[in-house]
């Protein structure tokens, strides 16, 4: 970088962050403010790594992050880098928008970054999740309610499963009972944000005391055989013989204490002058609370937008939370099909939804399609679809966002049908036509995001995080 652009970098920083305090954002200020400079000179991809770029943030759980296992989860540290950053977010309390906000991570770092948060997701469990992660809880009240819990359940001798489908294939006939006691007398006991965190807390156990393979994210049966590697055939055979005895309230009472813990963490880090809520089940419908799907946010009313949309053909959120679904009376099996349909980036279609091409008017991104249409229509719609639908989604976030504000979306790259599938640069072609500015393109090794990528045949592995930063 030349001297004139540090110059220009130092000047940039010193104009946003003044008045500010705190080594860790003027570092954060220095970096971005740099990046910006340099993307400006040579309008190209800049590689970076968010781990070094944050390097004083554990790896490791902290606070509420980990209340509850969820796929394809972004890691804290990309959102952290951003949401401490004078420069995007120079007034504290600002409101802070994330889309496709799945368990809440954004939503978490926004409130402890001193900002208030809404997000969106389609997901029913991610939304719970993301809820429970970011509602402080009289720490006190939740240990007695535990206990009362506890106690009834083991009190309880006739209980009504809920109608989980196939819940014989999934569970012991003992587990069975174990769980359907825990939720019966969860829902006796409690109410309101309490009944929530455990519900969230019995939800996070639920597949844990399953016979679903835990090395994958979508429910397979435990099939030791499949296995070539030595350890995890053991692994998996042991814990076959475990799920037959395991005592499922014991292992409840367990996650309770450890999600109490990380929930006490929330009182000694910000106030009830910042909050965070789930506000609407779709990205292209920003509304002002999940209760009246009429009541669009205002126009121009966020600060900053920062997110990470699922992968077209990619995530299968819906399906890998199923049996999480089933146990909360969330969702039945046979309803996931209609779930899914409200997600960006699904798959499932049936064949008069694909009679007709879909085309965007950008010679990039249709001839892509062109091609792959004579091979696979199906392929075919599956991704320009989610292009249409992150079309409307980022046209939304143009609607919410205010002038001169900044939008950061992270995706990745895709292949279909053996071409690369160049999202990130369909992405920008998309958001600069409703007039978005790209001001910075960032590229990171993803080394390892909980992300599903194991995918189709005619899928490959998701290996980078692009980071694009928009500016309204």
């Amino acid at each position: 970088m030349t001297t004139q652009t540090t110059h220009q970098a130092s000047a940039l920083i010193n104009k946003s962050f003044m008045g500010s305090s705190g080594c860790n954002s003027y570092r954060i200020d220095q970096e971005l403010a740099a990046f910006f400079l340099a993307y400006e000179e040579e309008k190209k991809p800049i590689e970076v790594n968010f781990r070094d770029l944050v390097d004083w943030v554990p790896y490791s759980d902290s606070y509420t992050h980990y209340i509850h296992s969820y796929p394809a989860k972004l890691i804290k540290h990309i959102p952290i880098f951003f949401l401490n950053s004078k420069i995007l977010l120079p007034e504290t309390k600002s409101l802070v928008l994330d889309p496709f906000c799945g368990s809440g991570t954004v939503l978490l770092e926004s409130l402890l970054a001193g900002h208030r948060a809404i997000g969106c997701d389609a997901n029913p469990l991610a939304r719970l999740i993301a809820k429970v992660k970011t509602t402080r809880q009289d720490v006190g009240k939740l240990q007695k309610t535990k206990a009362s819990i506890i106690v009834k359940s083991k009190r309880l001798r006739k209980v009504i499963p809920l109608n989980v489908v196939n819940v014989e294939h999934w569970f012991s006939e003992s587990t069975i009972k174990q769980l359907s006691q825990l939720y019966r007398a969860i829902n006796d006991i409690c109410s309101g944000k309490e009944l929530e965190f455990f519900l969230a807390t019995f939800s996070s156990i639920v597949k844990k005391v399953s016979y679903a393979d835990p090395n994958l994210s979508v429910p397979v049966k435990i099939k030791p055989e499949k296995y070539v590697n030595t350890d995890i055939k053991n692994r998996l055979t042991d814990k076959l013989v475990e799920l037959q005895g395991v005592d499922v309230i014991k292992l409840f009472g367990s996650q309770v204490d450890k999600n109490i813990n990380r929930i006490s963490l929330l009182e000694k880090v910000y106030g009830d002058d910042v909050t965070a809520q789930v506000v609407s089940e779709d990205a292209r419908r920003v509304t002002k609370s999940l209760d009246n799907e009429a009541d669009l946010l205002e126009p121009s009313s966020v600060d900053f937008i920062v997110t990470s949309p699922p992968y077209a053909g990619a995530q299968k959120y819906i399906r890998s939370s199923s049996l999480s679904l089933g146990w909360l009376g969330l969702c039945e099996e046979k309803n996931l099909r209609d779930y899914e349909k409200l997600n960006i980036g699904r798959e499932h279609y049936s064949k008069s939804e694909y009679i007709e091409s879909i085309r965007f008017g950008l010679a990039d991104i249709d001839a892509f399609f062109d091609e792959v249409e004579k091979e696979n229509p199906l392929r075919s719609h599956i991704n320009s679809n989610y292009l249409k639908e992150m079309e409307s989604a980022i046209s939304e976030m143009y609607r919410v966002l205010k002038k001169d504000k900044y939008c950061v979306i992270v995706i990745g790259n895709n292949e279909v049908c053996g071409r690369k599938f160049e999202t990130q640069k369909y992405i920008r072609l998309l958001a600069e036509r409703l007039g978005f500015s790209t001001k910075l393109v960032l590229v990171d090794d993803i080394h390892s995001r909980g992300l599903m990528t194991k995918r189709n045949k005619t899928a490959s592995i998701i290996n980078s995080e692009w980071i694009l930063v928009f500016k309204k």
